[in-house]
């Protein structure tokens, strides 16, 4: 007898109302006496309606403006549907979240930092949803659905969370958004267009109206139904608008401004757009306060035009994405007279743009010290050779690495790369020197009969002096204070070569707090190789392929918080940014690093700046040497600067004082070492860090890593899919509020309630072997475990209502539904993912 059969049997059977009603209930809902769809799961015996959960895992973000982003796999078996998204947040915790679908994620992590763009996906991003603090909720109509899995490129789902602000010790985050998906076909498929400026726009200054417009005619196989906008720009955006344009007729789509939270708006109604329709977009900016032409891009020294459409097309043969960044004259010259005309004020929506633009990281007031030329510094002339690198240590102690009376010309290798005999023995001089930051004067030397062509230096946070020698195609690890004999050594003794024991003129060094160090090799082989602190290979992957000019690899910095490596191609006036994996995230570039550009260095002071100088080693005329401060996340200039009365000559290396404060330039020729000093000016800057307390984060919190904490029920907040259960660290006051609505009827009900309570026992018992046999049946019980011990972020596993409940999923979705459970985030989303290329130039 199967429990179908015995429930029936007991029904039949048993006295008592109450337990009757009971046992019908659960033939009902769990043995299918009146079928009704499933909403849990993708096995045939389930509907094809379920649910996903994409919640943080419980974060702890310690800085201001970090993102996070977590991630699931889509099947790749069939075609499925999403049909209902709702964001459950707090504002005061998160600032924004945006969904995206992958064909690659950027980490397979549980969670991963993703402030860049190329770190959400690392191929294939498309935007999905976007939501932000008092921005309207955006809701899917009846029947449509966005199409991922096989065939899509959308193999895997991505939410990326905005903190604004650091999280206390204790607090931690579990924002996150709700999923109906299905298997079954909608009638319409949800899609996005996207109109874009390209970056060859421009915006000139000091004007008070600058258009850039966008427009192209469509190209679609069925008609797509737009049904809601999002708008973005930068800071110098005062209104967007989109527009159908039918047969001549402007049909306006939407109308936003851009520094007002940027979610999706609905539009008034849905509007056709047939096959050879035009669609527009007009950015209007204002410019008045700026002195410099602004150009497209991703930067917050950039700006961008985008206009975003959402929309609906028949399910067989729809289009589910579109994309133009075109320019038709005939379209510009007929936009509406109001299509600049900024929207009234709203306070809701304006009181966050009171605060400023934000972004990922936006211009504020907190400062970036310029570096300035610190004079008769060193107090007395330095005798050195030629410098190859600079370096400074933990006690702020400047070290040289220099050639003392050899020279590298073009005769020193041979076509092979293979140092000539006559330079074949080490030189005889000290080539390190230590110096007093504070006076320049020379405090100790060493490295004598032990080089033979220096160039980089790197000290690590032990002390241990890392260096790079081009002439024997070596890199080597020497004790704070050198030594006769390295503690370790990589590379074959004058033989260049591509494999892994080989290195062919290695560069430079960046060393990781946990011993792990990355090697640029550099000169010859254009690649970055990556190391376990014993010297056994991990990785490699190369920066630039060799071209009929030489993409050197000249230098190399790590920014450990950001996760990042980043290097420099020097003929190539670039630098490279890559995931410590070797997986690519951006490139910077601007036109003022040219011809050449020599050294960066990482400072994770300010929020995470770059210090980079450029050269002229052909001596070209006309060419400005100078130093550069750059935002690490932007790829912004913040700042530049030079030494005056004794300007740039040959820059080759530069270092950072571990507090930011000081900027030490070493030049090729001449013995020539500048200092220079931070001194604050007001400047477009990254923003700072609060103080963080670290001891009550103890040892186990990393600053601005997500560290999942699973097991802490308090913070604890857990929806069933259809709402009927919300479990709160204040579910006390939910408690009471509902007690005091039934209150009068209390005393009537509690006899009722007793008798009941004694025979729903028996009901009880069958309601866990029927819990009990269908886990048993699905493979689930796995799942109860961690139900039953302790707080798991909502997700596609193990819950009760997804056993007794049937209904889930099937709700017309709603404005007011969405309502709910939602409290809007914060403004807008990153400047930097917004834009589709991943080159910064300028």
């Amino acid at each position: 007898m199967n429990l179908r059969d015995f429930l029936l049997m007991a029904v039949v059977h048993v006295r008592g109302t109450a337990v009757v009603v009971f046992m019908l209930v659960i033939l009902h809902e769990c043995c299918n006496v009146r079928a009704s769809p499933s909403s849990r799961g993708y096995s045939e015996a389930a509907s094809p309606t379920s649910q996903m959960d994409i919640f943080m895992p419980g974060v702890v973000p310690l800085k201001h403006d970090q993102y996070f982003c977590t991630g699931k796999q889509v099947t790749l078996d069939t075609n499925l549907y999403i049909t209902m998204l709702k964001a459950h947040a707090k504002m005061e915790d998160a600032h924004h979240m945006l969904l995206f679908g992958c064909e690659v994620p950027g980490s397979r992590q549980a969670v991963w930092g993703c402030e860049f763009l190329g770190k959400v996906c690392k191929t294939g991003l498309k935007i999905i949803y976007a939501w932000a603090r008092n921005a309207p909720p955006t809701t899917l109509p009846h029947d449509v659905g966005f199409r991922i899995g096989a065939g899509t490129g959308i193999n895997h789902l991505v939410l990326q969370v905005h903190y604004a602000h650091p999280f206390p010790a204790s607090k931690t985050d579990y924002s996150g958004i709700n999923l109906s998906i299905t298997s079954l076909t909608p009638k319409y498929l949800a899609g996005i267009w996207i109109l874009a400026a390209d970056s060859t726009q421009r915006i000139p200054p000091d004007r008070k109206k600058v258009h850039i417009d966008v427009e192209c005619q469509v190209n679609i196989p069925k008609t797509i139904y737009p049904f809601a906008y999002r708008v973005h720009t930068h800071t110098l955006g005062t209104v967007v608008t989109g527009y159908r344009v039918k047969n001549g007729v402007w049909t306006l789509l939407g109308k936003g401004n851009p520094q007002w939270p940027q979610a999706f708006y609905p539009m008034d109604q849905a509007y056709a757009v047939n096959d050879e329709d035009f669609l527009a977009a007009r950015c209007t900016y204002d410019s008045t306060d700026r002195e410099r032409v602004t150009k497209i891009g991703s930067t917050a020294n950039d700006e961008m035009c985008n206009f975003y459409i959402m929309y609906y097309t028949d399910a067989q043969g729809g289009q589910a994405y579109g994309e133009c960044s075109n320019y038709i004259q005939e379209l510009t010259d007929h936009f509406p007279m109001d299509s600049d005309v900024p929207l009234p004020p709203n306070p809701l929506l304006d009181e966050l743009h009171e605060a400023g633009h934000d972004g990922a990281i936006e211009s504020n007031d907190d400062l970036v010290p310029v570096p300035k030329i610190v004079e008769e510094w060193p107090a007395s002339a330095l005798h050195l050779g030629d410098v190859g690198g600079i370096a400074v240590d933990g006690r702020q102690s400047v070290h040289v690495f220099h050639r003392s009376h050899r020279m590298w010309n073009k005769l020193t290798f041979d076509e092979r790369y293979n140092l000539q005999n006559s330079y074949r023995k080490p030189i005889d001089g000290d080539t390190v020197v230590t110096l007093d930051s504070g006076t320049g004067s020379i405090v100790s030397q060493w490295g004598a009969n032990l080089f033979y062509m220096p160039h980089g230096i790197t000290i690590d946070t032990h002390g241990n002096v890392w260096l790079t020698d081009v002439g024997s195609h070596q890199v080597y690890k020497f004790p704070a204070g050198g030594a006769a004999q390295p503690l370790l050594t990589l590379g074959v003794h004058f033989e260049p070569g591509r494999d892994a024991q080989h290195f062919c003129q290695p560069s430079d060094v960046a060393v990781h707090s946990s011993g792990e160090f990355y090697v640029a090799d550099g000169y010859c082989n254009s690649r970055i190789m990556k190391f376990a602190a014993d010297g056994s290979l991990i990785t490699q992957w190369p920066v630039a392929v060799p071209e009929r000019i030489n993409p050197v690899i000249h230098s190399i910095t790590l920014a450990e918080d950001k996760g990042l490596i980043c290097a420099v191609v020097r003929m190539k006036t670039l630098i490279n940014c890559y995931n410590l994996d070797g997986s690519f995230v951006q490139t910077i570039q601007h036109d003022e690093f040219k011809p050449q550009l020599f050294a960066i260095e990482y400072s994770s002071n300010f929020g995470g700046v770059l210090y980079a100088v450029n050269g002229n080693p052909s001596l070209q005329s006309g060419v400005q040497l100078q130093g550069f401060t750059i935002n690490i996340t932007t790829g912004e200039i913040l700042n530049t600067w030079k030494p005056l009365a004794k300007p740039f000559q040959i820059p080759h290396d530069l270092a950072i004082s571990p507090d930011g404060s000081t900027v030490f330039v070493a030049e090729l020729k001449n013995s020539n070492i500048y200092k220079f000093q931070a001194e604050s000016t007001k400047h477009q800057s990254v923003r700072k860090d609060a103080p963080v307390d670290t001891a009550a984060h103890k040892n186990n919190v990393v600053q601005g890593v997500a560290i999942p904490i699973a097991s802490q029920t308090h913070t604890a907040k857990v929806h069933t899919i259809n709402n009927t259960t919300k479990l709160r660290a204040n579910l006390e006051t939910d408690n009471v509020k509902e007690a005091d609505s039934h209150q009068g009827a209390a005393g009537d009900m509690s006899a009722s309630m007793i008798i009941m309570a004694l025979l729903a026992v028996p009901v009880l018992l069958m309601i866990i072997i029927t819990v009990f046999i269908r886990l048993k049946r699905q493979g689930r019980l796995n799942g109860i475990q961690s139900w039953m011990t302790g707080y798991q972020p909502p997700s596609d596993k193990f819950n009760l209502g997804n056993i007794l409940n049937r209904h889930h999923g099937f709700d017309r979705v709603s404005t007011e539904e969405s309502d709910h459970e939602i409290d809007p985030l914060r403004d807008s989303d990153s400047d930097v993912d917004e834009y589709t290329s991943p080159v910064t130039k300028a």
